[in-house]
């Protein structure tokens, strides 16, 4: 079971970012354990004044999770991105390669190396899928 914490005022917010985090919100329900598995960390999105938690612990007694705010718990995040609303919809939506973004300073990255590597996954479940 993946647990979801929508907060309302993140979807009127009117962000880009809004809208793109409530679909990995979605995605974590389905694909959340094999995201975890591959990422195996707390990830935190610092979206211009807004933060993000996502907790993709495998190990953890909680399912993977997303939420608004820093890690419970007193959680440390493994790896903290930090970047504004409309360079993270470029990078969820494939427009900005993630490697680029860090070395033109558009995408601040603390911790991990090897996890920032593992960004993939999560950027992909991001993405807004087409209904057929």
């Amino acid at each position: 079971m993946v647990v979801v914490v929508r907060s309302p005022t993140a979807a009127a917010s009117g962000k880009a970012s809004a809208a793109l985090l409530e679909q990995l919100g979605k995605s974590l329900e389905s694909q959340g354990e094999s995201i975890a598995a591959k990422v195996k960390g707390i990830v935190v999105f610092k979206i211009d004044d807004d933060d993000w938690t996502l907790d993709l612990r495998p190990d953890s007694t909680a399912s993977p999770r997303l939420y608004r705010g820093v890690p419970k718990g007193g959680d440390k995040a493994d790896l903290t991105l930090t970047v504004n609303d409309t360079n993270f919809a470029q990078l969820v939506m494939g427009k900005l390669n993630p490697q680029q973004a860090f070395l033109m300073r558009k995408i601040k990255i603390a911790g991990s190396m090897g996890m920032a590597m593992k960004l993939q996954p999560i950027l992909d479940a991001a993405q807004p899928k087409s209904k057929l």
